[in-house]
């Protein structure tokens, strides 16, 4: 285990932002629009009182679902930005050999993450930091498999599951001021924690 400086690492990516923001910006608008619509669906569907229940929550997993399918992509897009080796958005989001492994990696660890928050809360929590570097593995590695990936992640997280804990939470601030902006802030603080999260795992896999 070695030291990772959070501050430093916070510096590098908003330099990364600032030096290629639009297709930062493109990231940013996706995801705060998706986390726009399933919050207007669940709020329709808590204030409504006709029978739309079950098709309100349909339509809010298939966002989720939209959510997960895009992890990878996006991924593997903030790692060229991060890394230099970005040359458009088609080859960083849309060249991807191996959608159905990712999905099905994606899935698996989702299933994982919520059977263990079944047990107790904490669990589910720390298994979801153990997983968290997933989506970054299956971007950079065509020939890896499912469990392989699982695997790296969590050796990779192995001590670093409180830092990064700490990590999101140094956000918290930016996460209010975009909800009290109505997400304008987003535009610019999501971009920030995705580049910020990709130069931590920069950091432990070289």
């Amino acid at each position: 285990m070695f030291f990772v400086n959070r501050q430093s690492i916070k510096q590098q990516a908003k330099e990364d932002v600032r030096k290629n923001y639009l297709p930062w910006l493109i990231v940013a608008i996706i995801a705060i629009s998706l986390s726009f619509l399933q919050g207007y669906l669940q709020l329709t569907d808590q204030t409504s009182f006709v029978d739309g229940s079950a098709r309100i929550q349909f339509q809010v997993r298939w966002l989720n679902i939209i959510e997960i399918i895009l992890l990878v992509p996006f991924s593997r897009l903030a790692i060229h930005l991060c890394t230099g080796t970005f040359r458009s958005i088609k080859e960083s989001l849309f060249k991807n050999e191996q959608w159905l492994r990712d999905i099905g990696a994606l899935l698996l660890v989702a299933l994982y993450t919520f059977l263990w928050t079944l047990l107790f809360i904490i669990p589910g929590i720390i298994k979801g930091y153990s997983y968290s570097l997933v989506p970054y593995i299956l971007a950079e590695d065509d020939t890896i498999s499912i469990t392989e990936a699982i695997e790296l992640s969590q050796r990779m997280t192995e001590g670093y599951k409180w830092e990064l804990f700490v990590l999101d939470w140094s956000f918290i601030l930016w996460d209010i001021a975009a909800g009290l902006t109505m997400g304008i802030i987003g535009f610019y603080s999501v971009p920030y924690q995705k580049a910020t999260w990709t130069r931590y795992y920069l950091q432990l896999s070289r």
